[in-house]
């Protein structure tokens, strides 16, 4: 059996891999988990990662060199691992990806063979679930199950799972060591009711750079033909402005404003502009004080595209330490607490 002190209760120890700016790690620290260990390709992630976290800061490197020996022993594994190669809107190549990012999901398999953590939380894209006839996933889940884990997933829209004003579904994959029998006991969380809407995002018109307004730029030329209303978000989709009606965002990308592409577009007091990074960073639920370094926008658009919607993962972080530390299940005679292993 796995034996686990007070203090561990409180603190079980997670490794953030493929962590972005942390998106991941932010929900399950809220829930008394302490990352010790993180780690991404992209070093621009570390300015942002690092100015956020000031213990376990950001590995920069290829997850490919990295032993298990090299990685600290740890509880939980979270991975909102590279979903380029699976999704709409790239190439689809999967497994086959000529990058070499569909593979990263066996080295995800490789260290929960090596260290054998209690469980796992895996995000990706809605598409990963239909890719290439559903062949892909019946090959992760298979590979997960045959590590010995029980395992779950279900898609979840932000909008409807986090209370944030996005369109964004993606899927989630939830697994725990079969021996332990946790799963029995871990359910996706129920859908609720969004209260919020963009309007409740906007920063203050005042306080915006203008470099954020396309009054003075080409794009504004195209812009103009449209009839922009305020409290409503809009698309720029190469050749035509998208309206979405509900109030909601549509799903923040990692290429948005990359040429003006798929950039969200509102209308206030000043003009025709995108949402700026920091706008955009909320509509993805990280607090108010979660800080930007200072780099290009195009980089933290990219970041923060690729990110999780917080709050979503905080909902499941929630019920997994309750799961685990269940006094019901776990607590012994001593008042300490174990893992109480399911032949």
């Amino acid at each position: 059996m796995l034996e686990f002190s007070e203090v561990m209760r409180k603190k079980l120890k997670t490794i953030d891999l493929f962590a972005g700016i942390g998106g991941l790690r932010l929900g399950f620290q809220n829930h008394g988990f302490e990352t010790v260990f993180a780690n991404d390709y992209e070093s621009k992630c570390k300015d942002t990662y690092d100015l956020n976290f000031s213990n376990t800061r950001l590995t920069v490197g290829d997850i490919r060199e990295i032993s298990s020996e090299d990685i600290p022993d740890f509880d939980f594994l979270l991975a909102g691992f590279p979903c380029q190669a699976f999704s709409v809107a790239g190439y689809r190549q999967g497994f086959d990806d000529e990058k070499g990012r569909g593979n990263l999901f066996f080295e995800i398999a490789r260290i929960l063979e090596d260290k054998k953590p209690i469980g796992f939380l895996l995000e990706n894209v809605k598409n990963l679930r239909g890719h290439d006839g559903g062949k892909t996933f019946r090959v992760i889940m298979k590979t997960l199950r045959n590590l010995g884990y029980d395992v779950t997933s279900q898609v979840l829209n932000s909008m409807n799972y986090g209370n944030v004003p996005q369109n964004r579904e993606r899927i989630y994959i939830v697994g725990f060591l079969r021996k332990t029998g946790l799963m029995q006991n871990f359910n996706f969380p129920q859908p609720q009711v969004l209260s919020k809407s963009i309007i409740d995002i906007l920063e203050d018109p005042t306080k915006i750079d203008q470099k954020y307004y396309y009054n003075d730029k080409p794009l504004f030329d195209h812009l103009k033909k449209y009839s922009f209303k305020e409290n409503r978000v809009y698309q720029w989709r190469r050749q035509y402005v998208r309206e979405n009606k509900s109030g909601v965002c549509p799903t923040l990308t990692a290429n948005m404003g990359t040429g003006g592409h798929n950039v969200p577009i509102v209308i206030d007091k000043r003009g025709i502009r995108k949402l700026t990074p920091k706008e955009c960073l909320l509509v993805q639920g990280f607090p108010k004080d979660y800080k930007l370094p200072e780099i290009t926008d195009s980089h933290l658009y990219k970041q923060i595209g690729n990110s999780v919607t917080v709050p979503v993962v905080e909902m499941m972080a929630e019920q997994i330490s309750e799961i685990i530390f269940s006094p019901k299940a776990i607590k012994n005679k001593t008042g300490s607490y174990q893992l109480v292993l399911v032949n």
